[in-house]
């Protein structure tokens, strides 16, 4: 009987991943700010009561990631053969879950920071999630700009720039709203720390990628 309540559960919180996935996505685009609000006040409540109508923030990280895995693979039919640790398709898709949570990882130590807060797993962890739902749209524009940069139409190479520069600009003003909203702070501070946030976030993902690159096959008997 519990195996069954277990499946149940299992199965109703997948399902439900296909209505509060693009309402999720829908509401970062359009309130990003509020978002940002909405994951640190989430995380004062009993963890059964958080995150009622929206997915957790690291879920809808993971969930976009492997949607774009599927979507790549499945309709445009690109796939990148890497040695390695990389080689493994699970490997790949975790891989790409750190390194893209680096982002809200990074901002949110700017935020405790600037918050005059001390850092702790307690402290870190709203500021985490609340970047989380802000870099998802970007990660998203990134995605969907390598995708069409590998189509071989003729206007694939334009629409590729202008899909990337539009996320691009999206994600810094939202971060320098997050910052001057959220944080009090000047414009021309905020626009400081947008721009080491991304140089920072940009520099860890190239370390992390070429680390696994450089990294040999795994073990057979791993």
């Amino acid at each position: 009987m519990n195996l069954l309540r277990s499946a149940e559960q299992l199965l109703y919180e997948v399902v439900s991943w296909l209505v509060f996935y693009p309402l999720t996505l829908w509401r970062c685009l359009k309130h990003p700010l509020a978002m940002i609000g909405y994951a640190e006040s989430e995380l004062r409540k009993p963890p059964e009561a958080q995150f009622q109508d929206a997915l957790s923030p690291p879920i809808f990280l993971f969930l976009t990631l492997v949607l774009v895995h599927l979507i790549q693979t499945g309709v445009f039919h690109q796939s990148v053969v890497l040695s390695g640790v990389l080689g493994d398709t699970r490997n790949l898709l975790v891989f790409r879950a750190v390194s893209f949570s680096l982002f809200p990882m990074l901002l949110g130590l700017q935020h405790v920071r600037l918050a005059g807060q001390r850092l702790s797993r307690e402290t870190l962890r709203p500021m985490f999630y609340a970047q989380c739902y802000v870099t998802v749209p970007a990660v998203l524009a990134l995605d969907v700009a390598l995708m069409l940069g590998h189509s071989p139409a003729r206007w694939s190479d334009a629409a590729a720039w202008t899909v990337f520069a539009v996320g691009l600009l999206w994600y810094a003003g939202a971060l320098m709203r997050g910052f001057m909203d959220h944080r009090g702070i000047s414009r021309g501070h905020a626009l400081r720390q947008t721009a080491l946030a991304l140089v920072l976030g940009s520099t860890s993902f190239v370390i992390a990628m070429l680390l696994s690159l450089l990294s040999g096959p795994l073990p057979a008997d791993l």
